[in-house]
């Protein structure tokens, strides 16, 4: 009987976890999908392009898998590695150097 409830609970529970999970992605990906450009007053383009391309460097976070072969888990025999942008950071980055995303009227 009190296994029984514990698996419901633990059920319910992974259920309510998956879906706190979900709307964060969605938000997230919705908020990403959206075409806009950065903005700061008195900056220039070149100021800007540097700007970016510092936030970039700073946003890279490398990652990796091996799937027990050798090496360290960034591309070991029989595994894969790379970097990727974290968005989150970049985004932090930018609006810390006093710039704003200004959203794009879509062509529709």
């Amino acid at each position: 009987m009190v296994i029984k409830k514990f698996q419901r609970l633990n059920s319910n529970f992974l259920n309510f976890a998956k879906i706190l999970l979900f709307f964060p992605t969605c938000l997230l990906g919705a908020c990403a999908a959206q075409p806009g450009i950065w903005v700061k007053d008195s900056s220039t383009t070149l100021q800007l392009d540097q700007d970016k391309y510092a936030c970039l460097q700073e946003a890279q976070q490398p990652y990796g898998y091996s799937d027990g072969g050798i090496g360290w888990g960034y591309g070991g025999m029989g595994g894969y590695s790379g970097v990727k942008t974290n968005q989150e950071l970049f985004t932090s980055c930018m609006k810390a150097r006093g710039y704003q995303w200004h959203l794009q009227a879509s062509p529709n």
